[in-house]
C-alpha cells in the first residue's frame, strides 16, 4: 500500500484563495478513481506553510493544504496520479505541485 499526499495551494499565484469550487472538482476526481480520501478544506490555519526558492533565485513562502490518499501499490495507480498531477499544476497554474510517497500497511 502507498500513502500519496498531494499539496495544494491555499492561494494562486496572485495571492487570492483558490476558490473551493476547484479545489472541490480536483478532490471529486480523486473520489471517482479510488473512492476515498482525507482532506479538511475549511481549515482555517494551513496544517503546511511551503517555503521554496525557484530558478531565479526568487523567495516563495505559500500556504497549502493536503490531500492523502491511501491505496495499493500498483503500477497503474502511480501512472494515473503522476498524470494527474500534471493536470491539476496546469489548472492550478503552477510552477510545480508537490506529491509524496510513502509507504505505508494497516495495523490489523
Amino acid at each position: 500500500m502507498k500513502i500519496y499526499k498531494i499539496f495544494l495551494p491555499k492561494n494562486d499565484n496572485s495571492g487570492k484563495p483558490i476558490p473551493i469550487q476547484k479545489i472541490h472538482s480536483i478532490t471529486e476526481r480523486i473520489r471517482e478513481k479510488f473512492g476515498a480520501y482525507s482532506f479538511n478544506p475549511f481549515a482555517k490555519l494551513p496544517v503546511i506553510s511551503g517555503v521554496w526558492t525557484d530558478s531565479k533565485s526568487r523567495n516563495y513562502s505559500e500556504p497549502m493544504q493536503v490531500i492523502e490518499l491511501f491505496v495499493e501499490d500498483t503500477f497503474n495507480n502511480k501512472k494515473w496520479i503522476t498524470a494527474f498531477k500534471e493536470m491539476v499544476r496546469q489548472e492550478l497554474q503552477q510552477d510545480e505541485l508537490f506529491i509524496m510517497m510513502q509507504d505505508a500497511e494497516i495495523l490489523l
